[in-house]
């Protein structure tokens, strides 16, 4: 059959055609689904890479997609089994000698944990984010404050276990993403850190600080936004305690 006259398939909001019977479009479709290259991205380890996403509209244009093709207006879904989890929360602020986390904090970083296991196997890492696999798109970490997570805590700092942030809208403050976010990372199979800072404005922080794509990285969440700089992170001022799978290494 002559296509010669389709003169526009784009991946945007919308697809042009023009001057196409219906027969033609089902031909088009069918097309579609046997050649339509499927989109990829490196895998953790910088191999060949694997498919993380799925065929959208129309997409037979000089035979390349990228994850930037994505159109706005398309969603697609994934849809998170319903994981019972509780909320085990932890940590009190001792203001007298200025400890600001608690002894067994190391055991909130949990790889083989159900609800962090499904988030390795169902997102990939770049080197500025961390992205699902279905659609490409950024997994979101929300940031919330304590004081209004748990109503003003009179103890201070409260640290939520990983599955439950997790499972539950990805809502919480600096400590709990980085303990999530480092839990997720050793469950892919990289040693990550949770080290607490003191930042250039002199305000407490906790960040992850993990090796991939041959440089050290800084996961730092900032008011809902994750970002992930590499080799040092420029907003820290001093490290005083670092936080792994092993223990806890207070920096003198």
């Amino acid at each position: 059959m002559e296509l010669n006259y389709l003169k526009t398939v784009c991946v945007e909001k919308r697809v042009l055609i023009n001057h196409i019977n219906l027969v033609e479009i089902i031909m088009i479709v069918i097309i579609t689904q046997l050649y339509l290259p499927q989109f990829h991205l490196l895998d953790l380890k910088g191999g060949s890479g694997e498919v993380i996403g799925y065929p959208t509209i129309l997409g037979i244009v000089n035979n390349s997609l990228s994850i930037d093709d994505y159109p706005e207006n398309i969603d697609i879904l994934i849809e998170m089994p319903e994981f019972e989890t509780d909320l085990r929360l932890m940590g009190k602020l001792n203001r007298n000698n200025h400890i600001l986390y608690p002894k067994d904090a190391s055991s909130y970083i949990v790889p083989e944990n159900e609800v962090v296991t499904w988030y390795a196997e169902n997102t990939v890492l770049t080197d500025d984010a961390l992205l699902w696999k279905h659609n490409g798109s950024a997994v979101e970490f929300k940031y919330q404050t304590d004081n209004n997570l748990f109503n003003n805590p009179p103890d201070g700092d409260m640290w939520q276990n990983p599955d439950h942030y997790l499972a539950n809208g990805t809502i919480g403050d600096c400590e709990d993403f980085s303990l999530a976010f480092a839990s997720i990372l050793e469950a892919k199979g990289i040693p990550a850190e949770v080290v607490g800072v003191t930042l250039i404005n002199e305000r407490l922080h906790w960040v992850v600080r993990y090796y991939f794509s041959d440089q050290i990285n800084y996961a730092d969440i900032n008011r809902n936004n994750v970002i992930i700089w590499h080799n040092s992170n420029p907003t820290i001022e001093e490290e005083w305690v670092i936080i792994d799978i092993d223990g806890i290494h207070p920096i003198k």
